[in-house]
């Protein structure tokens, strides 16, 4: 093992945020797949906008991490940036600048996806970690947060149907990146390498929660409309969080698209009505708020 291998070790293992939480061997498999970067001062390592795909453990050098033109952190060596990589921001919402000549261990998305098929136990724990770590982070500087009131296009796919819905985004970039866009896991990592699309919002993938997710922001009045190219001639083990996300769609009238030909039809309306701030209301739902409203009501007053 070279001295450098060592000395990243030391670092991680006594000064950040993984000292106590993870064995040296563990250390270890965390290195093999991430990679050392140098950076001169003054340089931009991250940048707020773009995909959040990596995250830096700061080996040497100074780095100050600026939110809205605010200094909200200065890091030194051990310390970790850019850990939005696992969390449901798609794009990064700070910049990290080198204070002097920085050099950083780069851990990011390829890397994580190695460390799965190596050994999916230390994996998740890195996992749970760095996920911890942006809560902690988020909640400290909650200040320059505000609830999200943004309306999300939704991306999703099948695996048999992926390539066709990056074909699709393809040819149809100019209307889709009129929308904020949110999409499950592989799909949206897909799209960026193939497409150039770059996620306001990424979830996880489907079978990990992803249409939940997804389904959840439709409650919250935050999905404006969804293409989910799906594949109809195979199995999936998440058959009933697929049927879900349909039943919320129509619940909360949120047009859905399953093929690209009604893909076509749903993105020209979703154009042609871009600027149109609540949807249609369904009447079941006003049905239903009466009923459960009756509900309580008959609790509270038992004959």
């Amino acid at each position: 093992m070279s001295k450098t291998s060592k000395d990243l070790i030391d670092i991680l293992s006594k000064n950040s945020p993984l000292a106590g939480r993870l064995a040296d061997y563990e250390i270890v498999q965390l290195i093999g797949v991430s990679t050392v970067r140098a950076y001169g001062e003054k340089a931009t390592i991250l940048k707020g906008g773009e995909p959040a795909t990596s995250l830096m453990f700061l080996i040497s050098g100074r780095v100050n991490i600026h939110l809205d033109n605010h200094l909200i952190a200065n890091l030194s060596a051990g310390e970790i940036f850019g850990e939005a990589m696992f969390s449901d921001q798609g794009k990064r919402t700070a910049d990290a600048v080198a204070m002097e000549p920085t050099e950083v261990l780069e851990f990011d998305l390829a890397g994580y996806e190695t460390l799965l098929r190596q050994d999916s136990k230390v994996a998740l724990k890195c996992k749970h970690i760095f996920e911890d770590i942006y809560k902690k982070n988020a909640t400290a500087n909650e200040i320059f947060f505000t609830p999200d009131n943004v309306k999300y296009l939704g991306l999703v796919a099948h695996n048999e149907m992926k390539e066709s819905l990056v074909e699709f985004v393809k040819s149809n970039l100019d209307k889709i990146n009129k929308f904020p866009l949110v999409a499950t896991g592989t799909t949206g990592k897909l799209l960026y390498k193939e497409a150039q699309v770059i996620l306001s919002k990424k979830v996880k993938s489907g079978p990990l929660g992803g249409d939940q997710a997804i389904g959840q922001m439709i409650s919250t009045d935050n999905i404006i409309g969804i293409i989910f190219f799906r594949d109809p001639l195979s199995a999936h083990p998440h058959h009933a969080d697929i049927e879900a996300l349909g039943r919320l769609c129509d619940v909360y009238q949120v047009p859905l698209a399953t093929n690209p030909t009604t893909a076509t039809a749903v993105l020209d309306y979703l154009v042609a009505n871009e600027h149109m701030e609540t949807s249609p209301v369904n009447s079941l739902m006003e049905d239903y708020g009466r009923q459960q409203a009756q509900v309580v009501q008959d609790k509270s007053n038992p004959s």
